[in-house]
């Protein structure tokens, strides 16, 4: 329930505040990281609605094509869905390489999808360079952001790296 309250929240303050330091270079992407613990935690299944749930409420409170960030964000639970059959997700090397991998599609597909349904879309090198940025920042932040929920949920973190309390 957390995170849909999260995630909505997320949602509602990046539209309403959208740069609120003037650093749009460090935008961090709360929800790929959200959705990659919700896949651990709570399964595919509700990763896959908390993902279709969060680009339907973006769609909706956006002024641009409808279906945009539900495609977005279903590429992102795509990636996490395939990424963890590769890398360990509970491993903090795996987590960083599934965030980012999951923010690169993400941005790919909003450029492809603008590019062929709006033909004024004009890129630059800033904006390139601001989103492999974004992409660097949320893989980097994302051990932290899984450390910081579980600490939420009461998970010590070796039970988090999947060791039972025995071990040393």
């Amino acid at each position: 329930m957390w995170a849909w309250v999260g995630g909505g929240v997320a949602t509602l303050l990046a539209g309403i505040w959208g740069n609120p330091w003037g650093l749009d270079f460090f935008d961090l992407d709360f929800l790929v990281i959200l959705t990659a613990y919700l896949f651990l935690t709570f399964g595919q299944i509700w990763a896959g609605v908390f993902a279709l749930g969060q680009g339907f409420l973006m769609d909706v409170f956006s002024g641009g094509l409808h279906g945009l960030f539900s495609a977005a964000y279903l590429s992102v639970f795509f990636v996490i869905l395939v990424g963890s059959r590769f890398f360990n997700l509970l491993n903090p090397k795996g987590q960083m390489i599934i965030v980012s991998l999951s923010v690169l599609l993400k941005n790919a597909m909003l450029l492809i999808l603008l590019r062929i349904f709006s033909q004024d879309i004009v890129y630059s090198k800033t904006f390139l360079l601001v989103s492999l940025v974004s992409i660097g920042v949320t893989g980097l932040a994302a051990p932290l952001f899984f450390q910081l929920f579980n600490h939420l949920r009461g998970i010590p973190n070796r039970m988090a790296e999947g060791t039972s309390p025995d071990e040393n």
